[in-house]
């Protein structure tokens, strides 16, 4: 995997704690859950169930792995719910279940 770390954007400003906290309930919504799983089924659409759970398993591991070390307890909750949710897509997608939010 090649992760090139230049960037002409410049870097965005530091995000309270009130606005990690609504990303994180954003990202654990039912209509993110549902857009999730719609993303899913179009990748489903060209490749294996297990290319699809393991890059889902990859996204998981990068976003827990940016979670700000400052995040609220709150936020680190709706991480671990997410986290949880998104993996347990990832394995029911390799026995062959079909995803749903």
């Amino acid at each position: 995997m090649h992760n090139d770390t230049a960037t002409n954007t410049l870097p965005s400003p530091a995000l309270t704690p009130t606005q990690h906290a609504d990303a994180a309930l954003r990202a654990t919504s039912l209509d993110a859950k549902a857009e999730n799983t719609r993303q899913l089924a179009a990748l489903a659409d060209a490749a294996t169930e297990s290319h699809v759970a393991e890059h889902i398993r990859g996204l998981v591991a990068w976003t827990v792995a940016h979670v700000s070390i400052d995040a609220s307890d709150t936020t680190r909750e709706h991480t671990e719910h997410w986290q949880q949710w998104a993996l347990g897509v990832a394995d029911g997608i390799e026995r062959g279940q079909t995803a749903h939010a």
